[in-house]
């Protein structure tokens, strides 16, 4: 089943192969976008790639109270994810083991469908109503409404600079405005017409003569005006999520930077490494 962008993202780790089979594809099947571990290292390695909505882990995986290390792990990395142990043979004591590591809930093999489903939507309700509390500045809301003003800026600071590209304006507010819906959808990166519009716009660039370093230096500006932005406006912002915005939004840049400058041909591409690594360390130049 192909997931949208927006559907809950789920790690389920368990290591008996059936119940992988079959679980996770009633849950795709039901709107979730499913990522499947059957091993400690492996659930793990999804953890530190992926951001979840939901971790369902069994609670012995390769030894006895292993789901218990993952919900740690989880908790530390991803601390909004919501978290369930999933066990074959309840107990008063896995009971409280699981209020102790602040799981938001055990599940009982074999599960009941209906009632996990259930148990899920209602737990993703509650957790977003108390994330987004009325009042509270999102990084996205910020950008969307100074987003004309921060894109005038760089094309005048551009100007200034004596440096003027082809079509700069109308590209640069839609790539702001996928940053913006990156963030809203708390996704890790932009989406990939942004992506493959930023390809076309360096290749647009390289076209008409343009060096590859005026392109990273179109693009450092950008990031700076919208900084510079956020400085002004900080007052307010929760600083966890800000922080995890700040992340998202740092790595979204680099990428339609990437993207721009991977458009160049042999041409147009800078000749050495250290010309490379000059024009990319522009972004990363405080």
């Amino acid at each position: 089943m192909t997931q949208s962008a927006a559907a809950p993202r789920l790690l389920f780790v368990d290591d008996e192969g059936s119940i992988r089979t079959t679980l996770p594809a009633i849950l795709e099947n039901a709107g979730f976008d499913v990522h499947v571990a059957g091993s400690v290292g492996d659930a793990l390695f999804e953890i530190h790639s992926h951001r979840f909505d939901i971790l369902i882990s069994d609670l012995n995986i390769g030894e006895e109270g292993d789901g218990f290390l993952l919900i740690s792990a989880m908790r530390h990395i991803q601390p909004q994810c919501l978290t369930f142990i999933l066990t074959g043979y309840p107990a008063f004591e896995t009971a409280l083991q699981a209020m102790h590591n602040h799981i938001d809930d055990y599940l009982v093999k074999p599960v009941d469908i209906d009632s996990l489903l259930a148990t899920l939507r209602q737990k993703l309700r509650n957790r977003r109503s108390f994330k987004t509390p009325t009042g509270r500045k999102c990084l996205s809301s910020v950008l969307k409404r100074e987003g004309e003003e921060i894109v005038g800026r760089v094309a005048q600071e551009m100007k200034i600079n004596g440096e003027e590209g082809l079509g700069w304006q109308p590209e640069l507010t839609r790539f702001l405005d996928a940053l913006v819906e990156q963030l809203e959808l708390e996704n890790d990166q932009p989406n990939p017409e942004a992506l493959r519009a930023a390809f076309e716009f360096g290749k647009r660039q390289a076209q008409a003569g343009l060096k590859p370093k005026v392109l990273a230096s179109l693009f450092r500006c950008l990031e700076q005006e919208a900084y510079g932005t956020i400085e002004n406006h900080v007052t307010g912002f929760e600083i966890p999520p800000l922080l995890s915005d700040l992340r998202r939004l740092s790595s979204g840049l680099h990428l339609l930077l990437e993207a721009s400058l991977g458009s160049y041909g042999a041409r147009n591409r800078p000749s050495t490494i250290a010309e490379l690594a000059g024009t990319t360390k522009l972004l990363a130049t405080p």
